[in-house]
């Protein structure tokens, strides 16, 4: 092999430098293009720019939870609830945030929720058909807001079994109305009431808070009408009872008859008449009460009853009646086939005949 000379070694030199530039001015190139996205590389078009025409919607994120569709908008200083989520999203967290009305049209465009969280906004203004849509509604918290009033509809959904109403500004007049929703739990801390809401009989009600208001007292007839109601909260109330009467043995030998938890567990009865209070009696008014609220739960009792046995009549009938369409169909189906065998043995028994004469034709023809 012949060595190289001086010159060939200096053109391997500088052909090798020019190598190792070259790459390293595409390392360069690759670096910037990677670290300035809206750089401009000859014949491209030019950087694309996003628009987001709507950035609360965009911001609200899906979730699935127990197969709902959900729309979670926390924390998002939203104003307004989004009017372009999905409409069918059965779940819709819009807490922390910057809302301070609910319109008749904020809910409209979804008819499918059933769990609502507004929590920690400023809401104030609710007007009457803001929840008129949500026939499956089941929660609904409000609470940590401003509202000092409520829409009466609220109180008549189908399925409304939780509300949140926490920290508001609510006061005694919001309860004159007919509550028809199945109620299980009515929270009501941190509000502006001077007594036990007064809203009829609820044969559902589970749980009652309503600590922290400014509740004075609380009597027997004040409870009679929750006849399911097993946890109550008067904490953080100036609750009083007349020194003169036994209000206090009677209310406490309410609650344990009932088998109630309350908060305090039980009131102290140091300055009422104690050697007058040894058996209480209960007015005739709160036997009243329970006894008409016991009455619609009786009545839904036998309302289920009597749709049980419905449905289970109309079960049997239908039993029945596939039973007999069942036989008279395979009886039709039978008939059927013996009418066309029998049809067949006649078209036989035809050909044969027709066969036989022709026969015989033709043997009197060849004599």
């Amino acid at each position: 092999m012949r060595p190289l000379g001086k010159s060939s070694w200096r053109w391997a030199i500088s052909e090798v430098d020019m190598s190792i530039l070259l790459f390293n001015g595409f390392l360069l190139l690759g670096f910037v293009v990677a670290t300035v996205p809206d750089v401009l590389v000859l014949g491209s078009p030019g950087p694309t720019q996003v628009v987001d025409r709507d950035p609360s919607v965009k911001k609200c994120r899906y979730n699935r939870a127990y197969s709902m569709l959900g729309a979670s908008c926390t924390n998002l200083e939203l104003h307004d609830i989004p009017t372009n989520l999905k409409a069918d999203i059965q779940v819709l967290d819009a807490t922390v945030n910057r809302l301070r009305d609910l319109t008749n049209d904020s809910l409209a465009s979804y008819t499918s929720l059933a769990f609502i969280y507004l929590s920690d906004n400023f809401i104030q203004t609710i007007e009457e058909g803001a929840f008129a849509k949500q026939r499956y509604l089941e929660v609904l918290d409000l609470s940590t807001n401003g509202c000092d009033t409520l829409p009466k509809s609220l109180f008549q959904l189908p399925y409304l079994r939780t509300l949140y109403l926490a920290h508001n500004k609510l006061t005694d007049s919001i309860f004159k109305v007919e509550v028809t929703s199945p109620i299980q739990v009515l929270q009501l801390t941190r509000n502006r009431l001077t007594k036990i809401p007064r809203i009829g009989p609820q044969a559902t009600l589970v749980t009652l808070n309503v600590s922290g208001n400014m509740i004075t007292s609380v009597d027997t007839e004040d409870l009679a009408p929750f006849c399911e109601l097993k946890y109550l909260d008067l904490s953080r109330n100036a609750i009083k009872f007349n020194s003169l009467g036994c209000e206090c043995q009677t209310l406490n030998a309410w609650v344990k008859l009932r088998q109630i938890k309350m908060k305090p567990e039980f009131f102290n009865c140091t300055d009422s008449p104690i050697e007058d209070c040894t058996v209480v009696q209960f007015s005739n008014r709160t036997y009243e009460l329970y006894n008409e609220c016991s009455t619609i739960i009786q009545q839904k009792v036998e309302t289920e009853k009597a749709r049980s046995v419905w449905i289970l009549v109309a079960s049997c009938v239908a039993v029945f009646l596939f039973i007999v369409f069942v036989v008279l169909f395979c009886v039709h189906k039978r008939n059927r086939r013996r009418r066309r065998k029998q049809k067949e043995q006649q078209q036989l028994t035809a050909n044969n005949a027709n066969t036989e004469l022709l026969n015989s034709n033709l043997t009197t023809g060849n004599s």
